[in-house]
């Protein structure tokens, strides 16, 4: 009789571990982490070491395992995944924002910000507040953190100076609305092309010149197909980190504080990883025989600005980008 309800609990425990995301202060806590984003990117590095910190201190108690490379999917799976509490945390760029609170997206769209400064005080002061909240109360989902992935920038056949340099030159952009018309109103002519389009494209002449990070630059082999690169740092990209909330509530007090010092320290660390990681392609770009030019960006923004104007005007309606200027 005492072996049969034995048995019972083991099994209505498994069952419930099953389910969701509930707290059993008895036995080990498990984070499912998941990601799109490859393991040897400085996001998965940051993120194991945040698994690493969480294991260490809390003694075991608490196993962070990662499932990172899009083995749990895509980012728009991993999302859903979070929010029906299938997954305990996952690690994103901007879609989340872009999915959940598309009238903030304004963070993933070039000439709005100054720098990567500008950004991190957006995003900490009372716009990135609104985002987090509309995570958490229409979405069940708590906001770890946000780590930085590094500037976008222009390369092309002819060196770029100014902004007058961009006057009819053919521009490989994604799909981004808010990307193909600041450059359009920059003089550009933006044609949308696939990334694994990209270099071919290039060497064809069917584009002149394209917008990225350096390690899409580096990555996808730009430095054989392009000469310049015009530093002009035109959009900041990050991180976001999300966990389910039901599970954060779930845990413990000292367990939370476990997770919010590991989540810290580790966010802090891809930053740290994410400049080097820009400096180590600048140079590699450079050997390569890039040359590098340095247009002044206040120039390009105040040209992108009666675009984005009017992008904030229907799509980003809960400020505006005179608002964003003033954020010191």
């Amino acid at each position: 009789m005492l072996r049969r309800i034995f048995l019972g609990l083991i099994g209505s425990c498994a069952l419930g571990l099953a389910a969701g995301p509930t707290i059993a202060q008895d036995k080990v806590v498990t984070i499912r982490l998941a990601s799109a984003f490859d393991q040897g990117t400085d996001m998965m590095r940051a993120a194991k070491r945040f698994a690493d910190l969480v294991n260490e201190r809390s003694k075991g108690a608490i196993d962070v395992k990662i499932f990172a490379g899009g083995q749990m999917g895509g980012e728009k799976d991993n999302l859903e995944a979070l929010k029906l509490g299938e997954i305990e945390m996952a690690v994103f760029g901007t879609y989340p924002i872009v999915s959940l609170a598309p009238k903030y997206s304004f963070f993933d769209a070039p000439f709005v910000f100054r720098d990567k400064d500008h950004v991190y005080k957006t995003w900490d002061g009372k716009l990135g507040k609104e985002v987090r909240d509309i995570f958490a109360k229409s979405h069940g989902i708590h906001t770890v953190g946000m780590m930085g992935r590094g500037y976008r920038h222009l390369t092309s056949n002819t060196p770029i100076n100014s902004v007058d340099d961009l006057k009819g030159m053919k521009l490989r952009m994604g799909q981004s609305k808010p990307f193909i018309d600041a450059f359009t109103a920059l003089g550009a002519v933006v044609v949308p092309i696939a990334l694994p389009e990209l270099f071919t494209s290039l060497k064809l002449g069917v584009v002149q010149g394209s917008d990225g990070p350096y390690d899409q630059i580096y990555t996808f082999k730009l430095q054989e197909a392009q000469k310049y690169i015009a530093v002009t740092g035109h959009l900041y990209a990050t991180s976001l980190w999300l966990m389910n909330d039901d599970f954060y509530e779930g845990l413990t007090e000292d367990q939370r504080k476990i997770v919010d010092d590991a989540a810290k320290e580790a966010l802090a660390y891809g930053d740290e990883l994410s400049v080097a990681s820009e400096e180590a392609l600048a140079e590699k770009l450079k050997a390569a025989g890039m040359q590098f030019t340095k247009p002044d960006y206040a120039p390009l923004m105040a040209k992108a600005k009666p675009a984005l104007d009017k992008l904030f005007a229907e799509l980003w309606s809960v400020t505006s980008a005179d608002e964003i200027a003033q954020i010191r």
